[in-house]
């Protein structure tokens, strides 16, 4: 018997993770990340600027399922992300910076389900930011990916990151970084001139393997109106040492203009794809009041792509092609969001973790960290 029910969203009911109390903050909750511990317990990582403008992570656990959530910690980061190995929990910890907005990646790691943290270690200096995208461990290798923002928020790139886990993760030694490809930049036929409120630029890069080759896939962040559903693909070689790195093309991507999350399901060896699907990016501009939002032109008047209602889930083959599996949650206005979303198999569920605009003054400046459950996700699919 499914548990689908035709038309509806497939988890439009949530609990909440963490809130923000007051949700006065101009930029309120950055993107969670969500991982399983060894004892069953669920553990979500949730940024979020703080009243005296400094960021934080919170560590939040839930002992029933995501029924219910407690914070067990709170870290002096500007955005962390889970991952764990061989029993053990870690977290990519990245700094505030001054003179650009993200400082070095740090590497800690928890022995009792992120109530403690060990000192941080630095793996990567420079000036980086991420949240939870795919991350793929492979002969003993984890490999992600992250923002590199010296080249400026305009024109940021991408670099790999590859920590070897055959011993301690912890030592500075076990990670290497590959080059910086920055962004290509989009062909002028793309987007709309007259209506550019910012330059485009690439960011949030997760890796994925696919028929042995590794590859990341990229948010493309249009600069105002201008073609969706686009994301940028680039290819990894890791040969004797040499971790390589180098842009490939930009692909049609559905949701590819806003944060997305691919995790790879062992038991079906598809892709499951977690994003937002723009609506109406034309008219978003008569849509939406410009005196409700706080964060000018860029987010106080909608532009192309930037509709954050409609949760979205995909799966496919490849990495670049993609079946709609149906709408996990859905917002019901343009002020309100479920966006940024961190997905996890967990037996026959997907599990999702979601930045939320419930009470927020738009769909950008999330209040909430929301958690959705979907059953039995893999009947969704067809047979491919």
């Amino acid at each position: 018997m499914s548990h689908h029910s035709v038309g509806q969203p497939l988890a439009n009911d949530y609990t909440v993770v963490y809130r923000d109390p007051e949700a006065t903050s101009p930029r309120g909750l950055d993107g969670p990340g969500l991982v399983k511990l060894p004892d069953g317990k669920l553990l979500a990582v949730v940024p979020a600027e703080m009243r005296d403008g400094t960021w934080a992570c919170h560590i939040v656990r839930s002992g029933d399922g995501g029924a219910s959530w407690e914070r067990v910690a709170r870290l002096p980061y500007y955005s962390g992300v889970p991952w764990t190995h061989d029993g053990t929990l870690y977290l990519f910890g990245f700094t505030e910076g001054t003179e650009y907005r993200n400082d070095d990646l740090h590497l800690l790691s928890s022995a009792d389900g992120g109530v403690t943290w060990s000192d941080p270690v630095t793996i990567a200096e420079g000036h980086f930011w991420n949240c939870q995208t795919a991350m793929v461990v492979r002969d003993g290798t984890l490999y992600w990916a992250v923002d590199d923002l010296e080249p400026g928020d305009d024109y940021r790139g991408h670099r790999v990151v590859a920590g070897d886990l055959s011993g301690d993760p912890m030592r500075p030694a076990a990670w290497r970084l590959s080059n910086l490809v920055q962004f290509p930049g989009l062909p002028p036929s793309l987007t709309n001139q007259d209506q550019k409120f910012f330059s485009n630029r690439m960011l949030e890069p997760g890796v994925i393997e696919v028929a042995g080759r590794l590859r990341v896939l990229s948010t493309v962040k249009p600069p105002g109106q201008a073609t969706t559903n686009l994301g940028a693909v680039f290819d990894v070689e890791d040969d004797a040492g040499s971790l390589d790195l180098s842009f490939t093309q930009y692909h049609p991507f559905p949701g590819g203009q806003l944060k997305f999350c691919v995790v790879e399901d062992d038991v079906t060896d598809l892709f499951w794809a977690a994003m937002n699907l723009p609506v109406d990016g034309q008219n978003q501009f008569d849509l939406v009041d410009p005196e409700e939002h706080r964060f000018g032109e860029p987010y106080g008047r909608g532009h192309g792509g930037n509709d954050r209602r409609f949760l979205m889930l995909m799966y496919g083959l490849d990495g670049l092609n993609w079946f709609p599996a149906g709408c996990v949650a859905r917002a019901d206005r343009l002020s309100k969001s479920f966006m940024y979303p961190a997905p996890l198999i967990d037996g026959d569920d997907m599990l999702i973790v979601a930045r939320a605009s419930i009470d927020a003054p738009n769909r950008h400046d999330a209040d909430a960290a929301t958690f959705h459950r979907i059953p039995e996700f893999r009947d969704l699919a067809m047979p491919l």
